[in-house]
């Protein structure tokens, strides 16, 4: 009797969150294949980390910071960073993909979500790279806690909000 409950209440459940366990499966499936490709192609995407480092560099020194890129390194007043591939923001790009072509809409709606959210995306990531080499410069006590903590959280916070203004903007507009 109380196997029979069990299977009768799994069935309902699956019944009613039919669409949030669709997207669930497609994110996190998607999300997989991406991570798997990134690990056995890393190498490939080592750009990303150069790129990252000429315009964080770059960009620094425009608004007054003294920075250098030298290969993957970014070279401070006070310390040297290495550029790692969670610095160049592909990870977000990744988690903001599968969102995005899991969310139940058609291609067109997912092309413009993807074509609007990366370039905010990474224009947020080189804000984030720009703040802490002013934080490493100014503030350097408190890098660690800036770069392991509230830029992590902020990033995140950031990546969703993103995705929900394109599901109220684009995709539930167009209904």
């Amino acid at each position: 009797m109380m196997k029979f409950r069990v299977k009768e209440r799994l069935y309902f459940f699956m019944v009613v969150n039919r669409d949030i366990l669709k997207f669930l499966i497609v994110f996190i499936s998607l999300l997989v294949f991406l991570f798997l490709v990134f690990y056995f192609m890393e190498s490939k995407f080592d750009f990303l980390r150069m790129w990252t480092t000429q315009i964080t560099a770059f960009f620094s020194k425009i608004f007054g910071m003294e920075a250098k890129a030298n290969g993957t390194s970014l070279i401070l007043k006070n310390m040297t960073f290495e550029i790692i591939h969670e610095c160049t923001g592909i990870f977000a790009l990744m988690i903001y993909f599968s969102c995005t072509m899991a969310y139940p809409t058609n291609w067109k709606n997912k092309i413009i979500g993807i074509s609007i959210g990366f370039p905010f995306i990474l224009v947020m990531n080189l804000f984030r790279m720009i703040f802490l080499v002013y934080i490493a410069d100014y503030h350097q006590n408190m890098f660690d806690y800036v770069h392991s903590y509230l830029w992590q959280g902020t990033f995140i916070i950031f990546i969703i909000l993103v995705w929900l203004l394109w599901i109220e903007k684009v995709v539930k507009h167009e209904k």
